[in-house]
């Protein structure tokens, strides 16, 4: 190499260094920080193409209004196209398009009364169709309720309850609204489960309350607290509920929420309208799963803060693909707070880098999703194709195997049905395979079985008549 090409291609790698500090906004897909996983049979990670791949980290300077602070919280509304996002450090709401673009921003709101009212420590938002916003304002301790021009139709403080003492210091971090108008609060504190308010703010009960989850260590050191005194007892744990981290309203109105919890607890619950968990979904080792999303399918993905992992379960809470991590390059995170999907992409918003990181599903990943989403609108047979295309690119991916042991059951082909769940390992869905495969044996045996029924009657009655009559002959001759 000549000294004059050597300063060029020096010239080009200083450049090439220089873009990357001044645009560090997109990542290729092929440099995926990470390496994804999903599930073996017996539970283990085993890896997997990647399902999404990160492509920008979006600064709160990248998008025109100064840097995030401390962010607190992402939501998105479908319906009006719209991301929000809670700037707890700077006391702000923030509105952005699809494209991540600055369009609005909320710092104060107006009374009814035309006075200011100033937004200090705001933690959660949902955001309604016709642009309603309930903004979790953690700092003013109570629950504001705004049109989309940022007036205020109400505001809502401690809930007025015996159920909760009159000193309780309620600090609503998160929240949701249902159809109805009736909402979902989370409050620091608050192991109950979530507060349930009427339109008007009014208290009506605590909703999808956890059961305590105790370990045998937790069981002896129940039995050992009843042996001493109520002021040693006093210093021990108590043993109460975990509280949510966070809820999700789904788009068929189930309440979705997360827990920080260790091995052997479900750490997430699918609650329908009347209380009941219809979700389980338990895991290996503790996790500080810290918000959740979940789409009309039923794929439901989850937001770790500890390991800064993104999981990705199917609606029976099957993994699909585990990914992200904690570290400082694009698509690996510090202290992940907050999640969001839309449309095909993935939102996660980090309280320490203070940045939104975007990642776009890849090629495998939409595969996946492309069968699930057929199985799920009663296209069974063509759910099959994608599902083995799976297959033929990665042989270990466990819940392709599950997927078409579901298809083939369905279209009552119990036989394939049995082998795709033995291969999956799925013990309750090959007994049900097995079920309606010997039910199905036995009816079309039935007219066989009849027929033998018949002739071994018949030939027991002609056997009997046959020794009577030989009866009767040895009485006549005697």
């Amino acid at each position: 190499m000549s000294m004059n090409m050597g300063k060029k291609v020096s010239v080009l790698l200083l450049w090439g260094m220089l873009l990357s500090l001044l645009f560090p906004r997109t990542v290729l897909a092929s440099e995926a920080p990470y390496e994804t996983f999903t599930l073996d049979v017996w539970g283990n990670a085993v890896p997997s193409p990647n399902g999404y791949v990160p492509v920008r980290s979006i600064s709160g300077s990248q998008i025109g209004c100064g840097d995030f602070n401390n962010g607190a919280d992402l939501f998105y509304n479908a319906a009006r196209n719209m991301i929000y996002v809670v700037d707890a450090g700077n006391a702000r709401i923030l509105v952005l398009n699809e494209e991540m673009e600055l369009v609005g921003q909320y710092d104060r709101l107006t009374r009814p009364d035309g006075s200011e009212y100033v937004l200090s420590n705001p933690q959660g938002i949902f955001v309604q169709d016709d642009g309603t916003m309930y903004i979790a304002e953690s700092g003013n301790q109570e629950v504001v309720v705004c049109d989309a021009l940022g007036k205020i139709r109400q505001i809502f403080g401690s809930p007025e309850t015996t159920l909760i003492p009159v000193n309780f210091d309620y600090r609503p971090s998160k929240i949701a609204v249902d159809d109805r108008g009736r909402i979902y609060v989370l409050s620091k504190g608050v192991y109950q489960g979530m507060i349930y308010l009427e339109p008007d703010g009014s208290f009506i009960k605590f909703f999808g309350a956890r059961n305590v989850t105790m370990t045998w260590k937790d069981h002896l050191k129940k039995a050992w607290q009843k042996l001493l005194s109520d002021e040693a007892a006093a210093t021990m744990q108590a043993f109460v509920p975990l509280e949510y981290s966070n809820i999700f309203m789904d788009p068929q109105g189930y309440i979705f929420g997360t827990v920080i919890g260790d091995k052997g607890m479900d750490l997430v619950s699918r609650i329908n309208p009347v209380g009941i968990n219809t979700l389980s979904y338990k895991v290996n080792g503790k996790m500080s799963y810290i918000d959740v999303v979940a789409d009309e399918y039923g794929i439901v993905t989850l937001l770790d803060a500890q390991y800064g992992s993104i999981d990705q379960l199917n609606e029976n809470g099957k993994p699909l693909f585990m990914m992200g991590g904690q570290g400082d390059r694009a698509g690996l995170f510090r202290r992940p707070v907050s999640l969001i999907q839309v449309q095909s992409r993935l939102y996660v918003l980090d309280g320490d880098k203070n940045t939104i990181t975007e990642l776009e599903i890849t090629e495998f990943g939409r595969l996946v999703h492309n069968a699930v989403r057929l199985y799920n609108e009663g296209l069974y047979e063509e759910s099959i194709e994608p599902w083995k295309e799976v297959v033929r690119r990665n042989a270990n991916y466990l819940a392709a195997y599950i997927g078409l042991g579901k298809a083939y059951y369905q279209m009552e082909d119990y036989d394939t049905a049995m082998y795709y769940y033995r291969l999956a390992g799925d013990k309750e869905g090959y007994s049900l395979a097995y079920k309606e495969a010997s039910l199905i044996k036995i009816r079309n045996a039935f007219g066989a079985i009849v027929f033998c029924v018949a002739v071994l009657t018949a030939a027991v009655v002609l056997w009997k008549k046959h020794r009577v009559r030989i009866n009767l002959r040895k009485g006549a001759a005697a």
